[in-house]
């Protein structure tokens, strides 16, 4: 007898409770939005020409792989909850939560992450402004307060913000294409000695790179956790390919503009190498006007984080396996009990990570921004490369499992999909070794400073991760118990 595909019962009352009004335009935006930091080129420019090169080799072994597996899993299962559905159909019961909860963890780093980047563009504007670790640490709290009371909007009018400012985003990474090929033309040397075949070789000294390319193409499938609040789910994977092409754009065009006319340099001066540019071709006017647009970046992505990862908690609420308070909608027909405890643990990581420095006289340090952004950043590499394991996992044992799947459709041959999930998962590994492995703060902190403070926030997030999901099915059961016990009276 041919086994069963399993169903969830969140598969169905999503689609009751809330309303389909996205559009596969919204999701090419929110996926644009999701998948592109304007600073994650900056980190590389140090290494020279051959950070493209990176850059390159990143989309072929891991973005790819993974867009072409996420769509692949949409088009099979267009449903709400992405990788958790996914893993459960493939893996079932617990392991499907954990994939969950090592998804949603990263999604909690990254908000803070984003706004403690925003933090680093104001000072870059004014190096005055927020100077203080308590000054940032509430200016970062004052950012996820905000993206909460925006995410708790009605998503059709949330999403017309996203699909707004997106493209402004984009603007300014065209604009600085502008200014990389005026510069040049203008008779001016590139910064970077592109033609050198030397600063395009891979060497030990910048495998860390290789990191930091990988932490950038992570989360394909995070807008895809709201796929099935589209208009049409079963078309809801076609807006890969045109954020894949922007998205994949946008970080080479960014890093080479900028290593045509900031070069090496661009990596000292932080996200305000952007700025730099832009005034050097065009003047103050219009850096200014791109700081602007890019102010308004960071708050927005941290409500679109919290609004994708808020309703994946309400997706596994509704399936009993988290507290079913979780469900819970605004007037909006907005997860309101959602949004709220997930900003309530943003803002406790928050705390954490800006006050604790004092009591261990950490505080002074001028560049505990960085640090915290950093940081941040890699343990969200290796939980979420855990994380992005179980999409090729799933998809490897799905095609075992169901070979009725396979004439379904698909978006291309099985030979390429398995291909993809082998080469993918060799990635993640590499991409947890090496981001434990190169110190990406030297010489700020040395380098068992950095493994200590990078490998061990990581193990207790997935401590957390573990005994949180046994803990929450715990409580889902003995709430599902008491109210049978209360029908009974």
């Amino acid at each position: 007898m041919r086994e069963r595909i399993p169903t969830l019962t969140s598969e169905n009352y999503v689609r009751r409770v809330l309303p389909p009004v996205l559009t596969n335009f919204d999701f090419t935006m929110s996926f644009m939005m999701v998948m592109f930091f304007v600073s994650n080129p900056v980190g590389t420019i140090a290494s020279g020409a051959v950070s493209l090169l990176y850059w390159g080799i990143g989309a072929l072994i891991f973005f790819i792989p993974c867009v072409l597996v996420v769509a692949q899993l949409c088009a099979w299962f267009p449903v709400n909850g992405s990788s958790y559905n996914w893993t459960h159909k493939a893996l079932g019961g617990f392991w499907s939560l954990f994939a969950a909860v090592t998804f949603w963890i990263p999604g909690v780093v990254a908000m803070v992450s984003a706004a403690s980047i925003g933090i680093t563009i104001v000072q870059s504007i004014n190096p005055h402004l927020l100077v203080e670790p308590w000054q940032q640490g509430l200016a970062v709290i004052a950012i996820l307060i905000f993206a909460c009371l925006i995410s708790l909007q009605p998503l059709r009018t949330f999403q017309h913000v996203v699909n707004f400012v997106t493209p402004l985003t984009y603007a300014v990474v065209l604009l600085l294409g502008i200014a990389a090929v005026v510069w040049l033309l203008g008779g001016h040397s590139s910064a970077t000695p592109l033609l050198n075949p030397a600063t395009w070789a891979i060497t030990p000294d910048n495998f860390k790179l290789f990191g930091i390319v990988v932490l950038a193409y992570l989360g394909a499938d995070v807008p895809v956790i709201v796929l099935g609040e589209a208009k049409q789910p079963e078309k809801g994977y076609r807006h890969f390919l045109w954020g894949t092409l922007a998205v994949l754009g946008a970080y080479f065009i960014l890093t080479m503009a900028l290593l045509v006319v900031i070069g090496p340099e661009a990596a000292t001066l932080s996200n305000a190498s952007i700025l730099i540019a832009l005034e050097r071709l065009f003047g103050p006017v219009v850096a200014r006007i791109a700081a602007a647009c890019l102010l308004v970046f960071f708050p927005l992505f941290v409500a679109l984080t919290g609004s994708l990862f808020a309703r994946l908690l309400m997706t596994i609420s509704a399936d009993r396996r988290l507290p079913i308070g979780l469900v819970r909608l605004n007037k909006h027909r907005v997860p309101v009990n959602a949004i709220l405890t997930q900003t309530a643990i943003a803002i406790g990581f928050t705390l954490l990570l800006y006050f604790v420095p004092y009591v261990f006289s950490m505080a002074e340090s001028a560049n505990l921004a960085l640090e915290v952004q950093v940081i941040t950043l890699s343990v969200l590499v290796l939980i979420w490369a855990v994380s992005s394991a179980f999409l090729f996992i799933s998809l490897l044992v799905l095609m075992k499992r169901y070979p009725e799947l396979l004439k379904k459709g698909l978006i291309v041959p099985k030979w390429l999909l398995q291909t993809c999930c082998y080469v993918a998962l060799i990635a993640c590994a590499v991409a947890i070794v090496n981001t434990l492995a190169y110190n990406q703060l030297a010489p700020l902190i040395n380098d068992m400073m950095w493994r200590v403070f990078v490998g061990s926030l990581t193990v207790v997030c997935l401590f957390v991760a573990y005994f949180g999901c046994v803990f929450a099915t715990t409580e889902a059961a003995w709430q599902d118990k008491i109210h049978e016990v209360e029908s009974g009276f």
